[in-house]
Parts: C-alpha cells; sequence; structure tokens
C-alpha cells in the first residue's frame, strides 16, 4: 500500500486514491463526480505532464489517464508514472481502440484499458478491479 493512501486511511478515509488526466474539460469535471463516491480523487491533470507530476506527488493507488492529450499523452505519461509512482495501478481511457496503441501502453506499464463513453461504473469497475489484480489496497 502507498503512503498517500495510508495517510488517508489514517484520517478515516479507506477509498482507493485516484489521479485523473484528460484534456477534456468536461471529462475532468464529469469523472471526479462519478467516480467520488468509490475513490477519494486526489488530483485531476489537463495533460501528460500535469498527470506525471500529480502521481509523483500523490502516490495515488490508482490513475486514469486519457491516451489523447497535450505533453505526449498516454504514450508519455504512462512509462513516467509506472517508473515515479510504482504502486500505482494505471488504467488507460481513450476512445482509440488501436490494438497497437493498447499493446504499447500495456508494455509501459499500464494494466488496463477502458473505452470512452462506457459508464461510470464500468469505469469504476475496471478500477477496481485493476487496483485488485495488482494487489495495492485492500478496500478496491
Amino acid at each position: 500500500m502507498n503512503t498517500n493512501a495510508m495517510n488517508t486511511e489514517a484520517h478515516g478515509d479507506v477509498r482507493p486514491t485516484l489521479l485523473i488526466a484528460d484534456d477534456d474539460g468536461v471529462v475532468r469535471s464529469m469523472l471526479p463526480a462519478q467516480l467520488g463516491g468509490d475513490f477519494n480523487v486526489v488530483a485531476v491533470a489537463e495533460n501528460a505532464t500535469e498527470a506525471i507530476e500529480l502521481a509523483d506527488e500523490h502516490q495515488p493507488d490508482a490513475a486514469l489517464i486519457d491516451v489523447e492529450m497535450p505533453g505526449g499523452g498516454a504514450q508519455h505519461a504512462v512509462p513516467q508514472i509506472a517508473t515515479r509512482s510504482p504502486e500505482t495501478c494505471i488504467v488507460v481511457l481513450s476512445a482509440d481502440e488501436s490494438s497497437e496503441v493498447v499493446l504499447e501502453l500495456l508494455n509501459a506499464g499500464a494494466i488496463a484499458y477502458v473505452r470512452k463513453g462506457v459508464t461510470g461504473a464500468q469505469i469504476g469497475k475496471t478500477l477496481a478491479d485493476a487496483i485488485k489484480a495488482k494487489g495495492n489496497h485492500p478496500q478496491a
């Protein structure tokens, strides 16, 4: 379990911590509202560079990273987050279903991939399943 999760639990919040990164302002406002019941959204980024910095700072249990965003997108953010915050479970979010991109991101450190347009509940389940698979948070 990462230190941010332990600090959060010490204050009574046992939800897994989550970083959301997407360049679409609507998505950045909708996802925390949809996922906030099951996850403690500790940071929201609008580009890959900010996502990397916030993952490094917060060490979240999970990160939901958009494939296409400024700063190099998930192709830049995923390997950096995997290196700087190795306990973070990375789930990639995109409308792009290119198998090459998916395989590249999975090889770079992402645990799962979810399509834009699915429900918040489906995204939440994918995040929770990925956290369980990685074994980092007992409450996921």
